[in-house]
C-alpha cells in the first residue's frame, strides 16, 4: 500500500510499504490517529519501521458511538490513517524520514484531540445553561475518557524520548505531543473538576426543589381543606351551579397564589412548561371537588 502521499493520492509523494503485523525491529514512534466516519474513533498506540514495512500497534481506541468511551479495534479502523501528512520519501535514509512523518501525523493529531475538548466544553455550557437535557453523569464519564485516551498517547510520545535513537526533527514531534498533550490533560481534569463542583451543585437544587413542590402538594391539599373548614361545606352540599362557583372560586383563588409563589421560588428557570402544569393541577383539584359536590348525598 502507498502511504504519505496525501488524499487525493500524489504519485510524487509517500512510498510503497508492506503494512505488517511482525515485530520489527527498532524503536517506536506515537502514533495517534481519530478515524472513522459514522462514527469517530481514537487510536492511540505505536509505529515501527524499516523503510520497507511498516507496523501499527493500536494499544487502545476509543469511540463516540454512544458517547466517548472505550472501544475495540479492528484492522479496518487504520483506512485512511496513513495518507497524512503527504510527505516525499526518498531512498536514503528511508526509515528514519517514514518514522519522521508518521510522528507529525501524530502530533498533527493533538489540534484533533483539542477540537475534542472544545466539544465537551461546549456540552457542558449548554449543560449549566439548560439548553440540553444530557445526563450529567454521561459528561464526567466522557470527560474521564478523554483523559485517559490522551494520558495513553502522551505516554507514548514520553516512551519514544526516553528511547532517544531518532533524528532531531522526530524528536522534536514527540516533545510536542508530550507538552501539548499534558496541556490538554491538565485542562480535562480542571473541567472534570468544575463539571464535579457543578453536580454538587445540582444536587443541592435538586433537593430544594423537591422540598419545594412538596410544599405545593401540602398547600394544594391542605388549603381547600382549610376554606371548607372556614365556611362550612354543608350549607353549599349537594352542588349546584349556583353554590358550585361561590363554593369553589376561594379555594381555585388561593391556590393559584400559593402556586405562583412557589413556581417563583423554584430553583433555576421557571418554563411555560412548569405553569402550564401547575394550571393543570389546579384545573384538575378543583375538577376532583366540583364532582364529589355533585355527587355528595
Amino acid at each position: 500500500m502507498r502511504i504519505l502521499a496525501g488524499d487525493p493520492a500524489d504519485p510524487a509523494l509517500g512510498a510503497e510499504i508492506t503494512l505488517t503485523e511482525g515485530r520489527l525491529d527498532g524503536p517506536a514512534v506515537p502514533f495517534v490517529r481519530i478515524t472513522g466516519r459514522e462514527h469517530r474513533k481514537i487510536l492511540v498506540g505505536e509505529a515501527r519501521t524499516d523503510g520497507t514495512s511498516v507496523e501499527i500497534v493500536v494499544r487502545a481506541a476509543w469511540s463516540d458511538e454512544q458517547g466517548w468511551r472505550q472501544s475495540t479495534f479492528s484492522a479496518d479502523d487504520l483506512a485512511g490513517s496513513l495518507d497524512e501528512p503527504a510527505h516525499p520519501v526518498d531512498g536514503r535514509e528511508r526509515a528514519l524520514t517514514i518514522a519522521k512523518a508518521l510522528a507529525e501525523g501524530s502530533r498533527n493529531t493533538v489540534a484533533d484531540l483539542r477540537g475534542l475538548r472544545y466539544e465537551m466544553e461546549r456540552q457542558v455550557a449548554d449543560l449549566l445553561a439548560q439548553r440540553r437535557n444530557t445526563a450529567l453523569r454521561m459528561v464526567m464519564a466522557q470527560l474521564v475518557e478523554l483523559s485517559l485516551a490522551f494520558s495513553r498517547a502522551r505516554d507514548h510520545a514520553r516512551e519514544a524520548i526516553r528511547e532517544g535513537r531518532f533524528n532531531t526533527v522526530t524528536m522534536r514531534h514527540c516533545e510536542a505531543i508530550d507538552v501539548e498533550l499534558g496541556d490538554e490533560v491538565t485542562r480535562l481534569q480542571s473541567l472534570l473538576s468544575s463539571v464535579s463542583t457543578f453536580a454538587v451543585a445540582q444536587e443541592g437544587e435538586a433537593q430544594q426543589r423537591f422540598n419545594t413542590l412538596a410544599a405545593a402538594a401540602a398547600a394544594g391539599l391542605g388549603l381547600p381543606a382549610l376554606i371548607l373548614s372556614l365556611y362550612g361545606a354543608d350549607d353549599y352540599l349537594p352542588f349546584t351551579w349556583d353554590k358550585a362557583w361561590r363554593a369553589l372560586v376561594p379555594i381555585a383563588g388561593a391556590l393559584t397564589v400559593a402556586a405562583g409563589i412557589i413556581l417563583h421560588r423554584i430553583p433555576g428557570r421557571t418554563t411555560a412548561k412548569q405553569y402550564l402544569a401547575a394550571l393543570g393541577l389546579i384545573a384538575g383539584l378543583i375538577g376532583v371537588l366540583l364532582i364529589a359536590g355533585f355527587l355528595a348525598p
